[in-house]
């Protein structure tokens, strides 16, 4: 046998040497972990900085990776300026760590990473994410690079918000272009704005203040909607904390204003396809664990991470925007409590009274169905039929072998105005291009009656009071139990409504070109800008005179208006050269008027609506009925621009309102850059 006090030592030593294994394996396992440093575009504060952060962090824990975080401070500071302080802090505090990966998060630090990655990290892989309109020509003559695309989707947006507000027409486009991102997007607005261009009027408020902008949606349109491309300055020129500008803009707005990104939620936005800053976190986190792992970035393809439908309730029922136009798959934020949340104990209490009570009530139910089955089979079959035909909002008309009207129904009579008696009779002129042999053209026809048969006539009929009613009309032959024609039956369904709306619809349309056309007169400039613009909004609404009367300080008179621009039909004398027209003074009815516009409202009405001195002046424009809206400069009220039919009394349209509204607001904006 050895010494025993020698395997004593020997197994101590054993022993000592398993415990500092167990102590020093877990040190290893944690400093193993590999480096990877991500550079944020912006600052930490910044909340689609943060939640991107955040997500890639929640992705990518610390038994995984080591994850270094720093900030290019890109929104605050100019992209163009010079970055080399940063290059060389970033080599001496990683000049003894082995960064594994490079993460860019946003188009400054993937920037930033291709133009020094070989000075500071040469080498080392670059996985990127929120990173705009990302193609490959991005990275020539770059490799071991991949990552996830930020493509905001302006199109889906635009589409929502014109489903949720299906009269909007007018979209205006808050944005800048300090930044890669922000130009990004203003290139997205644009090609959306010419795929739906059949649908939408694009107004683009580019690099304008804060005050700006809420002094451009305090005067915008009704017919309008809003969406912010990018955060707004102040006029000093500071960059308010992530989200102070969109709910500076919610809070006097009284239009829809779509946001493209999670930040911009709960801020006064209605919301719209939205892009998750922590989707794009976890989504490169993702990426990072694979080039970890081994796998080469240049076999990893660059996607992009969808965005989703996200609505606040709250906003959309303070803006009275319809729930029922809201696609399928929306996430609702700030939604009400609903009905069993609040009264879960009702509830409860109901349901287990109702499951005593609901087996008899149910038998007793069946006894009775029964029974009122067999009673009313006969009834229900004869109310079915004077719903169908006496009721049916249809004209239902019966004829004989002979051609001879011999049934009408209810809804006949209710439509043309003739009592079923005159038109049986004949004595119902009700078909005036009828030949005058109507009958004997039908007994012949009767003699084929197959060739009857279908749908698809049209025609116009007119009624007693001289409307004029539009029918489709869909004929079947009645035939008798020997197989013989007995006559047959017309179907006439109205389709006035949907005539006149194709006859609105076309009306709407040439006047919406001719608005357009209005807008590019603005455009084009010159001394006649706004003449030639006035010759559009003639035509826009086939009226007699256009003007545009802009407010003066008369030191004698005081506050006047002047006849600064016009135009008239042809056979109509001008106006701007008539001393009465030259300078005209606001009277006390006049202020009135000034009052509505300064008020931002449309005056509109006939001539005999008005007291008598602004009758007086209607007269000298030949005015029988006028539609006027406020001209604004710097969101203050400068002058109007008023439309006249000089024809006939007549009152104006909401359409029309809406068109010369917008008008104005084209007008406002000429005359603010001019």
């Amino acid at each position: 046998m050895g010494n025993p006090l020698r395997a004593a030592i020997a197994a101590m030593t054993l022993l000592a040497w398993a415990f500092a294994a167990a102590l020093v394996g877990p040190v290893q396992a944690q400093t193993a972990a590999p480096a990877v440093l991500l550079l944020s575009s912006y600052h930490h504060g910044d909340p689609w900085s943060d939640r991107i952060v955040a997500g890639f962090l929640e992705r990518l824990p610390p038994s995984k990776a080591q994850v270094f975080v720093e900030h290019l401070d890109a929104r605050r500071f100019s992209e163009t300026e010079d970055r080399s302080d940063l290059a060389d802090y970033l080599a001496a505090k990683y000049a003894h760590v082995p960064v594994a990966v490079l993460v860019a998060s946003d188009d400054a630090a993937l920037n930033f990473w291709l133009a020094r990655r070989e000075t500071l990290f040469p080498g080392r892989p670059i996985v990127f994410c929120g990173v705009n309109d990302f193609t490959p020509d991005r990275l020539a003559g770059q490799t071991d690079i991949t990552g996830v695309g930020e493509s905001p989707d302006v199109v889906g947006t635009l589409e929502l918000a014109l489903a949720l507000a299906p009269s909007a027409r007018t979209v205006l486009a808050l944005t800048a272009d300090d930044t890669a991102s922000s130009r990004a997007n203003i290139a997205r607005f644009r090609r959306a704005a010419r795929a739906l261009a059949g649908r939408m009027r694009p107004v683009e408020l580019q690099n304008v203040s804060l005050e700006a902008a809420k002094k451009a949606l305090v005067a915008a349109p009704r017919d309008a909607v809003a969406v912010r491309l990018a955060p707004l300055k102040s006029e000093t020129g500071a960059a308010p904390l992530m989200g102070e500008d969109l709910a500076a803009l919610a809070a006097v707005s009284q239009i829809p204003i779509f946001c493209l990104w999670d930040f911009d939620l709960s801020l006064g936005a209605v919301g719209g396809r939205v892009l998750r800053g922590q989707d794009q976190g976890r989504a490169a986190a993702a990426l990072v664990e694979q080039v970890l792992a081994g796998k080469s970035p240049s076999d990893i393809p660059v996607a992009d991470v969808p965005a989703e439908t996200v609505l606040d309730q709250a906003v959309m029922a303070r803006l009275g925007l319809p729930l029922d136009r809201v696609p399928k798959n929306t996430v609702f934020e700030n939604a009400p409590a609903s009905l069993y949340e609040r009264h879960k104990g009702l509830f409860w209490a109901g349901g287990a009274a109702l499951a005593v009570s609901l087996p008899g009530a149910l038998v007793l139910l069946i006894l009775l169905a029964g029974r009122r089955q067999a009673e009313t089979r006969l009834a229900e079959s004869e109310r079915r039929y004077r719903e169908l035909v006496e009721s049916a909002n249809s004209l239902i008309l019966r004829f004989d072998a002979g051609g001879r009207l011999v049934f009408v129904n209810e809804y006949a009579e209710r439509l043309l105005g003739y009592s079923r008696a005159e038109m049986l009779s004949g004595k119902a002129v009700f078909w005036p291009s009828a030949p005058p042999d109507l009958s004997s053209l039908l007994a012949r026809a009767m003699a084929a009656p197959h060739s009857l048969a279908g749908a698809g006539n049209e025609n116009e009929v007119a009624a007693r009071d001289g409307r004029r009613v539009y029918l489709q009309w869909d004929n079947q032959p009645l035939f008798g139990p020997d197989g013989r024609p007995e006559g047959w039956l017309a179907v006439g369904a109205d389709i006035t409504a949907r005539r006149l709306a194709e006859e609105a619809l076309a009306a709407r349309a040439l006047a919406e070109e001719e608005l357009a056309l209005f807008g590019r007169e603005l455009l084009a400039g010159g001394d006649d800008a706004v003449d030639r613009a006035l010759v559009r909004l003639l035509s826009a609404f086939s009226l007699g005179r256009a003007m545009w009367f802009d407010n003066v300080e008369d030191s004698r008179l005081g506050l006047c208006c002047r006849l600064a621009a016009e135009a008239c039909a042809a056979g109509l004398a001008p106006r701007r050269d008539a001393p009465e027209a030259a300078l005209v003074p606001y009277s006390i009815d006049g202020f009135h008027w000034a009052d509505r516009m300064t008020a931002g409202e449309i005056v509109t009405g006939l001539d005999t609506d008005f007291p008598e001195d602004l009758q007086e002046i209607l007269r000298l424009f030949e005015a029988r009925a006028v539609l006027a809206a406020p001209v604004t400069r710097d969101g203050l009220w400068t002058g109007f621009l008023v439309i006249a039919d000089v024809r006939e009394p007549r009152r104006f349209t909401r359409q029309e309102h809406s068109l010369l509204s917008t008008a104005a607001s084209l007008l406002s904006v000429y005359l603010a850059r001019r």
